[in-house]
């Protein structure tokens, strides 16, 4: 990341191909049995009414802290809104809350587009996490990989 500023990493978009519907990518994206299949593999609780809650849980820590994830708007199976706070930490914990959008659409073949674009304004240290500048934890890139993987092969991407 040298020459690169928390500015320059304030949205980041990402955006993949998955051989799979979007009402399977949808219901990956939200319902409680697949969102524990993976990337950090936790459980959800999700109401998707505007307005509704969106809480993942990841371990004792986590869940001690809280998140604020809120759904913004939902149109399943094509858009998702929602806000979303990193609390991996105490520093990432007391960052501004931030928003998801993920956005899927049908392709040829049996194919889905899956866009996630993150808006991280006012969370550096989610903004690092998120591009990958920290090591300790996996960033989109790889929960993205997880999620692909998962929804092609029905296996992890890593053991």
């Amino acid at each position: 990341m040298t020459g690169t500023t928390q500015a320059d990493l304030a949205v980041q978009v990402y955006r993949l191909c998955i051989k799979a519907t979007p009402q399977a990518i949808w219901d990956a994206l939200t319902r409680p049995v697949w969102a524990q299949k993976y990337g950090y593999q936790s459980p959800v609780r999700s109401d998707l009414r505007p307005c509704g809650s969106y809480r993942p849980f990841a371990g004792h820590a986590m869940k001690a802290l809280g998140t604020p994830d809120v759904v913004i708007e939902a149109e399943p199976p094509r858009r998702l809104l929602q806000t979303w706070q990193a609390v991996f930490d105490a520093e990432t914990a007391a960052e501004a809350v931030t928003r998801l959008t993920w956005e899927i659409e049908d392709c040829e073949g049996g194919v889905a587009a899956v866009t996630l674009t993150c808006e991280l304004r006012g969370g550096p240290r989610s903004t690092a996490l998120v591009a990958g500048a920290v090591t300790k934890a996996p960033d989109w890139s790889w929960i993205l990989s997880d999620l692909k993987t998962r929804l092609e092969t029905g296996r992890p991407l890593a053991p």
